[in-house]
């Protein structure tokens, strides 16, 4: 483990600036993952991503950047059954085989695994520093045998795809190529070209040697280090340097930028540096285990849910940047605006600021549309009501936290749009807000969905006090004014007698048909948390109690980790477990649900098996959910950060 000053508790206040460890005098907390040999570690930065470390023996499966031109990710893989890259440790002239790893993340996402051979201590680290166009392996080996032993550090590195990925991958059919990278020492370059060339990836390895394969189908390099004699107590290290570009220039350029660094402060004063970045953004609830699932999840949100494109240096937003999950890459207003913003809000307000920037700019013109590709073009048509509503709630929600006025002001013909967007969808006969789809991306021949209606009358609060903000005093009386209008309507036509009790409809067809479930994306649990009832409102608690009976097909009451679903999503949602959180009377049930699971590999997933708590592999590496969770996570136990007022404000 580099010597930065770690320790295994939960991490105390840390200083926002950007000096040493040793200069601030704090330590980075070091947590511990409970992993599988079939779990994968993610990490990444703003620029690129490596969703699939392989737990077993630390290899990267693939990495991914964002690209406008492709409209989605651009994934470099291995070979079929393979890895893109493989960490090498040879010992007195004989590999030795990386197993038993255990690991742990410093500052909650930079990813350590530890092993000891016969020993020998080695040690692999992956950092991704924030800011920088390249991410690097760091490889350490102690001798702790009683004599010398001779020492070769390297990877192999092994190019079977380039792959654009929006939901599912698509080869791309271009010529891949590898060669030494241009002007940069030490450095390797893997190419592809149609007509010109569209990508590049580098690897720089400063004191290694290379040898390159360049076949039909699959591009190697085998990078060797000197085989160096350890004395007993003595260390080997070396680096390896990843950096995606455009072309054959920038490629390596950018990774020779990142080894520069290395070179100047060393390996672990980079990984120092980048810990104390991380750090300066986290908060504690007082509890290891909540602390590394909150922190880790609003990382993963902040870096798989939003991210720069390669081309264009833009910050998009998407569901996933891991394609593990199924509907990765594409960008939806409520994952963006209603699940991952908050977390940013609370954790990075500064990227929060950038992400709203996207939502009010590039995807502007469609917003409320199922989903869209990054530059805000329509992937899914069809209109949902809940994502109308969230740009809304999370503009005001902005406003309310950070009191940015300017920010308001400068996307007030953004505003504008919203306003539009929303109102065209009001039904002038019942005064309720239509939607063609549910917040399960389902057609529903019912239009006034409860939650939905709901989420318009928060967003008609927030447009109060956003056209307050622009001095517009008749519109925030007119909102205001629609909001209680609105709120006297669900009342209205959204409650129903069922059982011999009131509780809330999930919706309704305008006539005489009601839906009586729940839509966990979108559940009735919410209500409370959207502020438009107390929690023991009479009618919501009628409506709790009937989602959890024997009545609800899948309530799942009688199951051990079990919370109300739906008939599309038959299992305890990530989403159901989070509003239960904020919820004073089921809090202990989703407490215990939320920290018995591993979840996947600790990341928030789509939902749990209600009788066995393991993750629902579908919905893996689902980055808008964490940032769901960790934000509820957050507002329910974290603590106040050191004079600071809390993010949340809730």
């Amino acid at each position: 483990m580099p010597d930065i000053g770690i320790n295994t508790t939960s991490p105390a206040p840390v200083p926002t600036a950007r000096s040493g460890l040793a200069e601030a005098g704090e330590p980075i907390a070091l947590s511990p993952l409970t992993l599988d040999a079939h779990d994968v570690v993610p990490t990444g930065n703003e620029w690129l991503s490596l969703p699939d470390i392989r737990a077993s023996d630390g290899a990267v499966m693939s990495f991914n950047v964002l690209s406008k031109a492709y409209r989605g990710l651009l994934q470099a893989r291995g070979p079929e059954g393979r890895p893109l890259i493989r960490p090498v440790v040879t010992v007195d002239g004989q590999e030795a085989v990386l197993a038993g790893l255990m690991w742990s993340v410093i500052a909650f996402w930079i990813p350590v695994a530890r092993t000891t051979i016969d020993g020998l201590e080695i040690e692999l680290t992956y950092c991704a520093p924030i800011g920088s166009r390249a991410a690097f392996l760091h490889t350490k080996v102690i001798n702790r045998r009683p004599e010398s032993v001779r020492i070769q550090l390297g990877a192999d590195f092994a190019w079977g795809a380039l792959e654009r990925v929006t939901y599912y991958p698509v080869g791309l059919s271009g010529t891949r190529q590898v060669a030494p990278g241009l002007w940069v020492v030490d450095a390797t370059t893997f190419v592809y070209r149609t007509d010109d060339t569209k990508f590049a990836w580098s690897v720089v390895h400063r004191g290694m040697r290379a040898e390159l394969g360049d076949g039909p189908d699959v591009q190697t390099a085998t990078l060797r280090g000197t085989e160096t004699e350890i004395a007993p107590g003595g260390t080997a290290e070396a680096d390896v340097i990843l950096s995606p570009g455009l072309e054959e220039m920038s490629a390596p350029h950018n990774g020779k930028a990142l080894g520069e660094r290395i070179h100047r402060l060393g390996a672990s004063g980079v990984i120092e540096e980048t810990a104390v970045r991380l750090m300066a953004s986290t908060r504690t609830t007082g509890r290891n285990d909540l602390d590394l699932l909150m922190n880790r999840n609003a990382f993963f949100t902040r870096f798989y849910a939003w991210g720069r494109t390669i081309d264009g240096e833009e910050m998009v937003g998407v569901t996933s940047r891991s394609p593990r999950y199924y509907v990765s890459a594409a960008y939806w207003d409520r994952d963006s605006m209603m699940w991952s913003f908050p977390a940013l809000l609370r954790f990075d307000p500064e990227t929060a600021r950038e992400a709203l920037a996207h939502a009010l700019g590039t995807q502007l013109r469609n917003t409320g549309t199922h989903s869209r590709f990054i530059d805000g073009i329509v992937l899914e048509d069809g209109f949902q009501l809940d994502e109308a509503a969230s740009p809304v709630i999370a503009l005001a929600d902005y406003l309310r936290v950070t009191g940015d006025q300017a920010f308001v002001e400068a996307h007030a013909g953004a505003i504008d749009h919203l306003i539009a967007t929303l109102a065209g969808a009001r039904d002038e006969t019942t005064g309720l807000y239509a939607s063609w789809q549910d917040a399960q991306d389902e057609y529903r021949r019912h239009p006034y969905l409860t939650n939905a209606n709901v989420m318009v009358w928060q967003a008609l609060g927030g447009l109060s006090s956003l056209s307050t903000a622009l001095g517009r005093a008749g519109e925030a009386a007119r909102f205001g004014a629609e909001a209680d209008h609105l709120k006297s309507a669900i009342l209205t036509h959204l409650v129903i007698d069922k059982d011999d009790t009131r509780m809330f409809a999930c919706g309704w067809d305008g006539a005489t048909d009601y839906l009586v479930e729940d839509i966990p994306p979108g559940s009735l649990f919410k209500l409370p948390a959207l502020g438009f009832v107390a929690e023991d409102d009479p009618v919501f608690a009628a409506t709790s109690a009937w989602l959890q009976s024997a009545a609800y097909a899948f309530g799942y009451h009688d199951a051990p980790y079990g919370l109300p679903g739906s008939y599309r999503l038959a299992f305890t949602t990530s989403w159901v477990l989070a509003d239960h959180l904020r919820l004073a009377a089921l809090r202990d049930k989703a407490l215990m649900i939320l920290t018995h699971s591993t979840w996947d590999g600790g990341i928030i997933t789509e939902g749990l098996d209600p009788s066995t708590g393991r993750m629902d592999r579908a919905g893996r590496a689902f980055a808008t959910a964490a940032g769901y969770v960790a934000a509820a996570i957050s507002d329910v136990y974290g603590k106040p950060r050191a004079n600071q007022s809390d993010p949340g404000g809730r």
